[in-house]
């Protein structure tokens, strides 16, 4: 697979998880489990636009030629999708958050762009591993 296909489910993803926090925010937080009362809706639609945002880099990102921006935007992605892996094992654990079908949605995705972008990062050299000495495009 290609690194722009998977940029470009990246910000589909994005932009349809997003649209929902901003637009819809109490439903999609009741959806996960969360108490919607208060500022719920306020946090909720704060995670859609950090969303968006990660929508917007992808999208701008697809069509990059191998640099070592793009590896610095692949190695954040990678990291980033690690680190909402475990924010989530944490609300369901620690804070009693309950797992359910869109938690376990989220999961899928996210260990699905873990893999894709660490097969980028640490895969086999080669045509499809981002290498900063390498000039060809992925």
């Amino acid at each position: 697979m290609k690194l722009k296909t998977i940029f470009t489910i990246n910000y589909v993803i994005a932009f349809l998880f997003g649209a929902g926090f901003v637009l819809l925010p109490a439903l999609c937080s009741s959806l996960m489990g969360f108490n919607v009362t208060g500022d719920s809706a306020l946090i909720a639609r704060g995670m859609g636009v950090f969303v968006l945002g990660t929508g917007v880099l992808t999208f701008f990102a697809r069509n990059a030629s191998q640099s070592e921006a793009r590896r610095a935007i692949i190695l954040s992605l990678f990291t980033l999708y690690i680190l909402l892996i475990l924010y989530k094992v944490s609300l369901n654990l620690v804070d009693g958050i309950p797992f359910n079908l869109m938690f376990a949605s989220i999961y899928v995705v996210h260990v699905a762009l873990i893999v894709s972008y660490g097969y980028f990062l640490f895969g086999p050299p080669g045509e499809n591993r981002i290498a900063t000495s390498s000039t060809s495009d992925t």
